[in-house]
C-alpha cells in the first residue's frame, strides 16, 4: 500500500551528497504509493531519531526538521535513513501517532501494508496498551512483548499471529541491526559494489530509477537488485552491512538508545473533509422506497429490464430489444489464455502478467486463479482513487499475502480526488440529471494510464484484465441519447460517434449548469481520455474462463477468509466507495440499477432463470444507507440533503 524504503552507508561509502541526492529521490519516487503523509527515521549507536508529518513527501522534504535530521548525519561513520510515503488506510493522518515509522518505547518501523486482524489481536492481548488507531501498532507492541532484544527471535514470534500483508523494516533501542521481512515479495534490496552501502525500496523500479538518475550506475548494479524471498526475513548488521537470517543464532550486542521524535504540525488541506455525524436511523427512513409502483412496470419477459430503460423496445411477445441483439459469450479455456501469456512474456521478465486488482469479488477471484490454477507469476496493481472501500483494501492484502503476489499500489493526491468528487457531486446536486451520474466517477479512469505506465516499467506486455462483461452497465451512455454498446464486450469500447456524442452532451450540459465547470475538469477530461482514448491492449480473463458466482464467492470466502460488507448479502460492488450513492439514485429516479442490468446478462448466459433473478434484485435494490452515509462522510457532503433532493426528483415510472 505505503511506499518503505532506507539508505544506508558506511565509512568509504556515499559521499555526502549523493547520499542526499539519493534520500530525496527515494521520497519522491515512493510518493506513488502514497500521498498523505510521509516520515524519517535515522539511526545511530545511541539514538533513535524520528520526523513525520501529514503531508505529501515533496513538501516534507522542505522541512526545516527534515533538513536539520539529514544535516545531524552528515559528519557520522554510518549514516542510516528509513524512510515512509503513507496513503492512509487505518488512523487519521492528522494524529501524528498513526503516522509512520511507528514506534513504542523499544522498536521502531516502517511498515507497508494492512494487518486485517488487528482488532482481534488487541482483544486477545489485554496487557497490551493501544494508543494509536494503526493496524501497524499492533506488530510492534507483539515484537516488544516477546523480546525486542532478539529481533529476529521476538519478530518470528509475533509474525505467526499476524494475518494480512506485511513488507517491512524493524529496528530496536536494544540492538544495532535492522530486520526486514515481506511476506508479498514487495521489498527489494541492492548493495553497492564495494559493499559500504544499501539500498531498499518496495519496487524494483525505485530502485533502478533512482540509480539511472543519480547516476550512480558506477557504484550499484542494477543486475545486483534482489528481491526478498516471501516468509523470509534478514537481518542486517547496521555496523557492517552483512546480512543474516532471520532465526539464525548468534551474539548480539546490546546497546541502549533513546527514541526522539519530531511531530510537525500541519494544518488541514484546504479541501480536507469536514463532516459531522448524523442520526443512520433516521437516513435509513429517509431512503425507503416505496416500489409498488417499480414492480408493477413493465419488464422484458426474457429478462427483467423495464420500460423505464433508455431506447429500449418490446416484441409482440414483450422481449426487448436488448435481449434481441445479445450474442452469448463463447469461452476459449486455460489453453488459449496460457498461450496468449506464455507468447507475450518478455525475455528476462520475473513476471508472466499483470493483474488490476480492485478489491473486488472478479479481481480477486482471477489473481487466485492465475496464481493457483494456472501456476502464473504475476504482480498485483491497483489505482486507489480514494473511493476504494475500506473493506476493499483489506481484501487485497487478504489475498497478496495468501498467494505471495508482489502488490504495486499507485495512490492518486486523495484529498485532492476526493475533493474533486464533492464538487462534481455538489453540482449534481444543484441541477440534477440522469445522464451525468457518470461524473461522479470520472476521477477513476486514470486507472488505465497508469496500468500503461506500469506495463513500461516492469516491462510486461500483458495486462490480465478481471472484467466482467455481465458487469456491462451500458444505459450510463445510452441515457446521454447515445448508443451505449460497446463493441465485443469491452466496457471502453465506444464507437467514434458515439465518444464524440457524448463529449457534445456533457458539453452542453456544462453550459446549462456551469457548477460543473470547477477544480475538477482537469480530472475529469483526463478521466475520459484514459478510458475511451488511450490505446489499449489487454486479455480479458473472463473471455477465457466462464464466470461462475457460487464457485467465485465460495473460493474467496473460503480459502482467504475474504470479508463482506456489513449491509448487504451480495458480494459485488463492495469494494466501490461510489455504487451505493449512485445505484439508489438510478433505482429512485428510474426504477432499476446496475443489479438489473447484472443479473439480465445473467439471465441472457443461461446461468439464472428469471424467477431467481427476480428475487435476487428485490434484494439487492435495498438502499445501502450506511454504506451511502459512508460515501457522503468520506468526501465531506450532508448525507440527509443529499437524500431529500434525490428523492424530489420526478422519477420515469
Amino acid at each position: 500500500m505505503c511506499g518503505i524504503f532506507g539508505l544506508l552507508s558506511i565509512d568509504g561509502g556515499l559521499i555526502k551528497k549523493e547520499y542526499n541526492c539519493i534520500l530525496h529521490r527515494l521520497f519522491v519516487l515512493s510518493e506513488s504509493r502514497g500521498k498523505e503523509a510521509a516520515g524519517l527515521c535515522t539511526i545511530d549507536e545511541e539514538k533513535i531519531t524520528i520526523v513525520k508529518a501529514a503531508d505529501r513527501a515533496r513538501r516534507f522534504l522542505k522541512t526545516r526538521e527534515y533538513l536539520e535530521a539529514i544535516e545531524e548525519q552528515s559528519g557520522m561513520a554510518e549514516r542510516i535513513a528509513l524512510g515512509h510515503a503513507r496513503m492512509v488506510t487505518n488512523g487519521d493522518a492528522y494524529n501524528a501517532k498513526n503516522n509512520q515509522p511507528v514506534f513504542n518505547s523499544e522498536i521502531v518501523c516502517i511498515h507497508n501494508g494492512i494487518i486485517v486482524n488487528d482488532s482481534e489481536l488487541w482483544k486477545e492481548n489485554r496487557d497490551l496498551e493501544q494508543k494509536a488507531q494503526v493496524d501497524t501498532e499492533i506488530l510492534i507492541e507483539l515484537v516488544k512483548k516477546y523480546g525486542a532484544d532478539n529481533l529476529g527471535k521476538a519478530f518470528s514470534q509475533a509474525i505467526k499471529e499476524i494475518e494480512g500483508s506485511i513488507s517491512i523494516a524493524l529496528t530496536s533501542v536494544y540492538t544495532h541491526e535492522l530486520l526486514l521481512y515481506t511476506n508479498t515479495g514487495s521489498l527489494y534490496v541492492v548493495k553497492s559494489r564495494n559493499g559500504k552501502d544499501i539500498l531498499f525500496a518496495s519496487e524494483r523500479y525505485i530502485i533502478e530509477k533512482v540509480i539511472k538518475d543519480i547516476k550512480i550506475g558506477q557504484k550499484f548494479s542494477r543486475r545486483a537488485i534482489r528481491k526478498l524471498i516471501p516468509g523470509k526475513g534478514l537481518i542486517l548488521d547496521l555496523k557492517s552491512l552483512s546480512f543474516y537470517e532471520m532465526d539464525r543464532e548468534r551474539e548480539i550486542p546490546r546497546y541502549n538508545k533513546n527514541i526522539c521524535c519530531r511531530n510537525i504540525k500541519q494544518k488541514k488541506r484546504k479541501y480536507q473533509s469536514n463532516y459531522s455525524p448524523l442520526n443512520l436511523i433516521k437516513l435509513e427512513k429517509l431512503m425507503e422506497v416505496d416500489d409498488t409502483k417499480i414492480k408493477k412496470l413493465k419488464r422484458c419477459s426474457k429478462c427483467l429490464l423495464p420500460e423505464t430503460f433508455p431506447g429500449i423496445q418490446f416484441d409482440q411477445n414483450g422481449v426487448c430489444s436488448i435481449c434481441h441483439s445479445y450474442k452469448k459469450k463463447e469461452f476459449l479455456g486455460d489453453k488459449k489464455l496460457l498461450d496468449i501469456v506464455h507468447k507475450n512474456r518478455k525475455k528476462g521478465s520475473n513476471y508472466d502478467c499483470i493483474i488490476p486488482v480492485s478489491g473486488g469479488r472478479d479481481s480477486c477471484y482471477c489473481l487466485h486463479y492465475a496464481v493457483r490454477e494456472l501456476g502464473l507469476h504475476p504482480v498485483a496493481y491497483t489505482y486507489d482513487w480514494g473511493m476504494v472501500t475500506e473493506l476493499a483494501r483489506r481484501n487485497i492484502q487478504r489475498m497478496c499475502s495468501q498467494l505471495q503476489v508482489e502488490h504495486i499500489l499507485i495512490s492518486a493526491d486523495i484529498l485532492r480526488k476526493r475533493h474533486n468528487v464533492k464538487l462534481n457531486v455538489e453540482a449534481w446536486l444543484k441541477k440534477p440529471n440522469i445522464a451525468t451520474v457518470p461524473l461522479f466517477m470520472a476521477g477513476d479512469k486514470q486507472f488505465f494510464y497508469y496500468a500503461q505506465m506500469l506495463k513500461k516499467q516492469m516491462k510486461i506486455d500483458t495486462v490480465l484484465f478481471g472484467m466482467n462483461s455481465l458487469e456491462e452497465t451500458n444505459f450510463k451512455v445510452a441515457f446521454t441519447g447515445m448508443n451505449g454498446k460497446s463493441k465485443d464486450h469491452i466496457f471502453y469500447n465506444l464507437s467514434p460517434k458515439n465518444k464524440i456524442g457524448m463529449c457534445l452532451y456533457y458539453g452542453r450540459e456544462f453550459v446549462k449548469n456551469p457548477s460543473f465547470i470547477n477544480a475538477s475538469l482537469l480530472d475529469t477530461l483526463g478521466g475520459y481520455v484514459s478510458y475511451y482514448l488511450l490505446p489499449k491492449n489487454y486479455v480479458q480473463f473472463f473471455d477465457y474462463i466462464r464466470w461462475e458466482e457460487d464457485m467465485i464467492s465460495n473460493t474467496i470466502l473460503n480459502d482467504y477468509g475474504w470479508e463482506r460488507a456489513n449491509d448487504t448479502n451480495s458480494t459485488w460492488r463492495i469494494g466501490d466507495g461510489t455504487a451505493p450513492f449512485y445505484n439508489y439514485i438510478y433505482y429512485r429516479i428510474c426504477g432499476f440499477s446496475e443489479y438489473d442490468t447484472f443479473r439480465s446478462n445473467q439471465i441472457r448466459e443461461g446461468m439464472l432463470s428469471r424467477e431467481e433473478a427476480l428475487s435476487h434484485i428485490y434484494e439487492e435494490n435495498r438502499p445501502r444507507a450506511e454504506a451511502f452515509n459512508e460515501y457522503c462522510k468520506t468526501i465531506g457532503i450532508d448525507a440527509l440533503e443529499a437524500v431529500r433532493i434525490i428523492n424530489k426528483q420526478n422519477t420515469l415510472y
